[in-house]
């Protein structure tokens, strides 16, 4: 991929008057650039412009041609290439690009069907999160094939499987001890949009084991800081923060936007309320679960397994506070991350098990288990689906 930059910033105060050229600019979260006309237009926040169109806009200086009306706050020289979506990041900032600007209707070229680079060189675009932009900032967008070069080498991942993480969504409920590797893992794995829901904020005890957030996230909430790790480590990764508790009430409307969920909580109630949601609207689900130097990672990944109910029918929440130590987080968040990986990818996982990591020994064991025929959670989701087979 060809090193983008930006070379040209303007803001632009009142309708009718010329743009203030720029050599910095502040962009905010959900609008655009600070003092810009249109900030926090619902449409228009930020308007983007390829360095080719803006010089091509330039020479021609026609009157009644409606590209004397094109105004730019970002110009890029894209050396070359494009400005595909979702996302880019330029300089401190990350845009979400919302869509292409179209033409103006008295346009006199697209009247007499004249070519005009204007109409596929100009983006419209928001903030994703504050920042700054300069002159000669470093733009990366579009989703690079170049940095999966290793991982489509691996047996069973090819350019066929990575173009299955591109397109598929995955819904990380907890950002904990067992969401940072979670996160981490499918980031660098390169699935397209990542959706992260936790109502917690950064507390000094998490960081032991916490590793997305340091000292000077304390207080702050985990979805949020997190989802900033994940805009600047993957720019074109379409990023959903929700900085609440899954409920009753929020679960399914949000579960139902993802391909697959995966559960890094640690309460059991929380779990078991995960399970029923996902096997309802039947969701694979990856939980994973934590306690000193063991843990455990468990696949529902259709109704014929059997799902964290009946593992657990009881749901009683542990005597003490978990302990956590970071290594073993990291290896069942990774396990975790691994067997949805394995599923987006169409790669086969044994279901009817649990897998059981022993972090003193080093070992790893599946334990069977059954579904429970009379399990009040995916009994009824179960045989309804046998009785429409028939």
């Amino acid at each position: 991929m060809k090193d983008q930059e930006v070379s040209g910033l303007w803001m632009f105060e009142e309708k009718g008057k010329p743009g203030i050229e720029k050599d910095a600019v502040k962009v905010l979260k959900g609008g655009g650039i600070e003092g810009d006309r249109h900030c926090f237009d619902k449409d228009r926040q930020i308007s983007i412009m390829t360095r080719n169109a803006y010089e091509w806009m330039q020479a021609q200086e026609v009157e009644g041609l409606c590209f004397r009306r094109f105004k730019a706050n970002i110009v890029i020289d894209t050396k070359g290439g494009s400005i595909p979506g979702p996302r880019l990041k330029a300089g401190g900032a990350v845009l979400a690009v919302e869509g292409k600007k179209h033409c103006f209707k008295e346009c006199a070229r697209c009247r007499e069907h004249m070519d005009c680079m204007l109409k596929d060189s100009c983006w419209y675009a928001s903030a994703v999160s504050d920042g700054e932009i300069h002159i000669g900032d470093k733009v990366q967008c579009g989703y690079n094939w170049n940095r999966y070069e290793r991982q489509m080498m691996v047996p069973s991942i090819g350019r066929k499987e990575q173009d299955a993480f591109c397109n598929s969504s995955v819904l990380v409920i907890g950002a904990g001890g067992l969401g940072c590797p979670v996160l981490t893992a499918l980031s660098e794995a390169g699935v397209g949009r990542i959706g992260i829901m936790d109502g917690d904020v950064v507390e000094e005890t998490n960081l032991n084991r916490q590793f997305l957030y340091s000292p000077l996230d304390l207080g702050k909430n985990k979805a949020e800081c997190a989802g900033r790790w994940v805009n600047t480590f993957r720019p074109d990764c379409q990023t959903d923060i929700y900085p609440e508790w899954f409920t009753e009430e929020n679960g399914s409307s949000i579960i139902n936007n993802y391909d697959l969920v995966i559960a890094a909580v640690d309460r059991i109630s929380t779990r078991l309320l995960i399970n029923r949601t996902a096997v309802s609207s039947g969701k694979p689900l990856i939980d994973g679960a934590v306690d000193g130097f063991y843990g455990t990672v468990t696949a529902i990944l259709g109704n014929e397994c059997p799902c964290l109910a009946c593992i657990n029918p009881e749901g009683k929440e542990p005597s003490r506070t978990s302990s956590s130590l970071g290594t073993t987080t990291m290896v069942v968040g990774a396990l975790e991350a691994q067997f949805a990986l394995q599923h987006l990818a169409g790669i086969p996982i044994k279901g009817g098990t649990v897998l059981s990591y022993d972090g003193i020994y080093g070992t790893l064991e599946e334990l069977p288990v059954k579904k429970n025929p009379e399990c009040m959670v995916c009994r009824n989701v179960y045989n309804c689906q046998k009785n429409n087979e028939k």
